[in-house]
């Protein structure tokens, strides 16, 4: 039986695993404990929606939190030169593909694309699937359409802030000390934390949210590191944060990703600035040059008088995030970079499955806990994959590291699987149980691989034994239904013509969120 659990490290992972544990388990003593001299990293600003339910089961109400953390409305990822210099942008919309009399619509814009020249550019695909990235070029906000898909762009260290008031509202301890020692009994169990200034924490249950510095999983349990640099080049960054120019014209409501000649840099626009940043591979570029190249992309004159802070990247996961009593959830459980912003995504879905195995008998079992490491090994697995296709299709050669991306990128069993079924027939809703839909891990193999695949131009062949099988893009039941695919284009085009009637993303979050204060 868990009577006491102690969190080590705060941030937005500590806080977060405080706040929503507090808030659905009980009967059991939490106590958080952090260092005041550890920096937090704080460099994740970037959400996917189902952040939105996660704050809500918390109680939290946008109204209520979101300028207290100059949060926006994201409803897209947008990426520029991954497969090709000055081809158009790729869209992740935060949109799902509906279903046109039985079939994803997208496979309706497949045959368009073999059979109708005026479909034959792949980027044709985004505008015949989705409104967003239309919306997105605007520079309007979906937010103004009822019942749409989003995620948040919020201040990493403001919304850590906010959760540890509501943790400690909640009844959690909060404790500003220096850990000295882990101390661990005969059988390997962690049985306390010495401190500087107290006396020794002991707890049921030690989760550990340290950071990088991976302190009770890494550096006490010594539990192995799989690291992932033979799959993800990168393994530096450097941020900055530079002042709006023209908030209604720059603060978007997606977040950009442009790839630039050893990595790509970010934009993230939150109310009162935009988080910016270059994640690079160290083998191509020194940290001078990295940064150089940054201030370039951004513009020199206009980040001159920004601080760059430089960060190291260590790409990868414990091979075991819960060992013995000990559980590592964020970066000390590992780290994949934040291309998609799976960073507080990950957290999250730890969080949440700890809690769903406490939750019953505020206790574990031994299959508990191969169950949770399992479904998070899966998870970052799967994130791992996905993130190989923004760079491992590349068609780029223009520099040594996209040459090697292009040609050297280790490609895991379970992605060529899915690649392979993708040369057959584009990836949706009516594939998902053949790989994700049994873990308890989520991020399935629909839209998102849908979007970056046809970026990347990896799509189903046109195989002459698929058209005499009438199987894939030759299936009949897409022909014979055309009519009702084009049917839903046209209302589609009558919506698109409403966007520009939208307020802009900045004056909708003033009036709906900020009021008249800036």
């Amino acid at each position: 039986m868990v009577k006491h659990i102690v969190i080590v490290g705060g941030g937005s992972s500590g806080w977060s695993t405080a706040a929503y544990m507090s808030r659905f388990l009980k009967g059991i003593n939490i106590s958080l404990i952090e260092s005041s001299d550890i920096p937090v990293i704080g460099v994740g600003e970037s959400t996917l929606p189902p952040i939105v339910d996660f704050m809500q089961a918390m109680e939290f109400t946008e109204e209520d939190w979101l300028a207290r953390c100059n949060g926006t409305i994201k409803s897209a990822i947008r990426f520029k030169n991954f497969h090709q210099v000055g081809e158009p942008a790729i869209w992740f919309p935060f949109e799902p593909v509906e279903i046109v009399q039985g079939r994803p619509l997208s496979r309706y814009w497949h045959y368009h694309h073999i059979h109708d020249p005026a479909y034959k550019d792949r980027f044709s695909f985004y505008d015949y699937n989705f409104l967003v990235p239309e919306i997105c070029r605007q520079g309007k906000t979906v937010k103004s359409i009822p019942g749409t898909t989003y995620a948040y762009h919020v201040d990493a260290g403001l919304w850590g802030e906010l959760l540890k008031e509501r943790a400690t509202g909640n009844g959690v301890k909060h404790i500003v000390d220096t850990i000295t020692t882990v101390n661990r009994e005969d059988n390997g169990n962690i049985q306390s934390l010495s401190r500087e200034n107290g006396p020794d924490l002991e707890a049921d249950l030690f989760i550990d949210c340290s950071g990088f510095q991976s302190l009770l999983l890494d550096k006490t349990m010594q539990e192995p590191f799989d690291e992932y640099y033979d799959y993800l080049f990168n393994d530096k960054a450097v941020a900055m944060r530079i002042p709006y120019q023209d908030k209604n014209a720059e603060m978007a409501s997606f977040t950009n990703c442009h790839a630039l000649s050893s990595g790509w840099a970010w934009t993230v626009p939150l109310y009162n600035r935009l988080g910016t940043g270059y994640v690079y591979c160290s083998a191509y570029k020194t940290r001078e040059e990295a940064e150089e190249e940054l201030r370039a992309h951004l513009g020199i004159d206009r980040t001159q008088d920004c601080k760059a802070r430089h960060i190291d990247i260590r790409v990868g996961k414990h091979h075991r995030t819960w060992v013995s009593n000990c559980i590592a959830i964020g970066l000390s459980a590992g780290f994949i970079e934040p291309l998609e912003s799976t960073g507080l995504f990950i957290v999250q879905g730890a969080v949440q499955l700890l809690t769903s195995i406490l939750s019953k008998n505020n206790g574990y079992s031994a299959a508990d806990r191969q169950v949770y490491n399992d479904s998070i090994t899966r998870l970052l697995e799967i994130i791992r994959d996905f993130l190989v296709c923004h760079y491992a299709l590349t068609e780029r050669e223009d520099s040594p590291y996209w040459r090697d991306v292009k040609y050297t990128t280790r490609i895991s069993d379970s992605l060529s699987e899915k690649l392979q079924l993708a040369r057959l027939v584009m990836p949706d809703a009516q594939h998902i149980n053949r790989f994700d839909n049994a873990s308890l891990a989520g991020f399935t193999f629909n839209e998102g691989w849908q979007c970056i695949l046809t970026g990347m131009d990896y799509l189903p062949f046109e195989w002459d034994q698929l058209k005499q099988n009438h199987a894939g893009p030759f299936e009949p039941h897409i022909q014979a239904n055309m009519n009702h695919a084009n049917h839903r284009q046209q209302q589609r085009d009558a919506q698109k013509q409403r966007i520009g009637g939208m307020p802009s993303h900045y004056q909708f979050l003033k009036k709906a969120y900020y009021g008249n204060n800036e």
